[in-house]
């Protein structure tokens, strides 16, 4: 067909671009048919790799994922053999017809032949790889003489490789190593402290926890542990999700255990609770069945949530599986488009790993963190990360270092550590270890004015066991936690006696 004349004909680029998506497609090929077969020869992997049909590119293979994709995971099918699918193509004729167009079930029952389940981790690697090297492509990165060399390296050996010549062109391009005396720029650093600089975005409503720690510096870890069920997550949430908001920042939540739905449940009894002081309860709103007044109050809830989404201010990424170098990607994407603050929920061990030197690669994972967020050489962000206490924690009184366990030395590089527990029936005002608990009142500040407990009501501990800009372990600080309600605050301070 002759070109038109409006038709503009492709740079010699753009056409080097075409013929390498096609070659990319070509290696595709194997691996989106491998990974098809193995999903008709054991369906119930469909619901472990949550594949689009976007991933696929051969219309043959996006034919019968679609298939299984219907049968499995919408109509909650546990088999794909030949009746099965035949039944379900009585009713999509336009599907039946590629169907039967690419050789119906016999095409699959020959592919499912030949391939062995164990080897499905390697083919997604592979699909990923190739569809992030089109991507490439479609963004107009030279890549296209590089095909061959790809096909011998994984997707981390390739992302390694290009942040490595970014770093290594931008660095040279403006860094010199240079000296300074000690005394250069001293008075325009006390100018700028006076302005505030060495103080990070505040915790809400935490004065005590803001005046010991400096809030969330940039450029620092801030860890909070826990016992499981404790309120680790409800503490982070409660403690950044409002400052983030006063203050127009923006906020990046890296989720490995609740999943975005249940983060929106407890957003919406937040909000209700916090901003618009309706008495809502978690139970409500898990159990359904609205009155008029609640449903009201949760769509208002949802409206302002809406408003908060309509720019970014709080972007949730769940994770299927937790790996420390996939949140680090995270973390310098957001950062690169002006995130300064992140909550990781929760830190573990990266998934699959089982091997006796977990413990250590959970500490080098730390390091990690640290050297992308830290400000020299890093992305100069804040990063609370949520992590679990030993179990054997349940039976003191007094939190440390020692409660992290055999991963304790995580802390070395956050500048901040906070843990949190209940306080223990006995502890409560009039009972046999009564804690002695205070709050500051006066012009300065410096009147101790007796705090009593209600029995009526939920309180925890904070220790802060590591502090870069204060005292740790000198004082804890007592809150008030309605967890039914996402309600939290300050009420005084005191001292924990040493578990003997």
């Amino acid at each position: 067909m002759a070109q038109s004349k409006n038709e503009k004909k492709p740079t010699p680029f753009q056409e080097e671009l075409i013929k390498a998506a096609k070659t990319v497609k070509e290696y595709k090929l194997a691996c989106e048919a491998n990974i098809v077969s193995i999903f008709y020869k054991k369906s119930d992997l469909m619901y472990d790799y949550q594949l689009k049909l976007e991933d696929f590119t051969e219309n043959t293979w996006r034919v019968y994922w679609q298939i299984a994709f219907d049968i499995v995971i919408k109509e909650r099918k546990s088999t794909l053999d030949e009746i099965t699918v035949g039944l379900y193509l009585e009713k999509h004729s336009k599907l039946k017809q590629k169907y039967d167009e690419y050789g119906g079930f016999e095409t699959i029952e020959k592919a499912t032949e030949y391939v062995k389940i164990e080897n499905l981790n390697g083919y997604i690697a592979e699909l990923n790889k190739w569809n992030t090297v089109l991507l490439l492509l479609k963004n107009k990165f030279p890549v296209y003489d590089r095909l061959s060399e790809f096909a011998d390296m994984s997707l981390d050996d390739i992302y390694a490789e290009y942040e490595a010549i970014l770093n290594h062109i931008f660095i040279n391009a403006d860094e010199e190593t240079k000296s300074y005396s000690i005394d250069d720029g001293i008075d325009e650093l006390i100018d700028e402290l006076n302005c505030g600089t060495a103080v990070g975005l505040p915790y809400n409503d935490m004065p005590l926890l803001n005046k010991e720690t400096g809030g969330q510096l940039t450029g620092n870890i801030t860890l909070i542990g826990g016992l499981s069920n404790m309120g680790k997550t409800t503490l982070a949430r409660s403690l950044c999700i409002p400052t983030t908001i006063k203050n127009g920042d923006k906020l990046v939540i890296i989720l490995n255990e609740e999943g975005t739905k249940k983060w929106q449940r407890e957003l919406l009894v937040w909000v209700a609770n916090n901003i618009y002081k309706f008495d809502l309860q978690k139970f409500v709103v898990r159990d359904g069945k609205y009155t008029d007044e609640v449903m009201e109050m949760l769509r208002k809830c949802a409206d302002w949530i809406k408003t908060k989404a309509s720019d970014n201010t709080i972007t949730l990424i769940p994770f299927n599986k937790y790996r420390t170098d996939k949140a680090i990607k995270v973390i310098k994407k957001y950062a690169s488009l002006g995130v300064k603050y992140f909550i990781l929920d929760t830190f573990k061990a990266d998934s699959g790993s089982r091997n006796d030197k977990m413990w250590l690669e959970m500490q080098q994972a730390m390091v990690d963190i640290y050297d992308t967020v830290k400000t020299d050489g890093g992305k100069d962000v804040h990063i609370v990360i949520t992590f679990q206490l030993a179990k054997s924690s349940a039976r003191q009184r007094f939190y440390s270092q020692d409660n992290i366990g055999q991963a304790k030395n995580i802390i070395d590089v956050a500048s901040t550590c906070i843990m949190i527990r209940d306080i223990f029936d006995d502890e409560y005002t009039g009972e046999k270890n009564a804690l002695k608990i205070y709050r500051l009142e006066g012009k300065n500040g410096k009147s101790k004015i007796p705090v009593n407990l209600d029995h009526e009501k939920h309180y925890q501990l904070l220790f802060i066991v590591k502090n870069r800009e204060g005292a740790a372990n000198s004082v804890q600080i007592v809150v008030e936690h309605d967890m039914s309600r996402n309600l939290l605050k300050e009420v005084g301070f005191t001292s924990v006696p040493v578990d003997f």
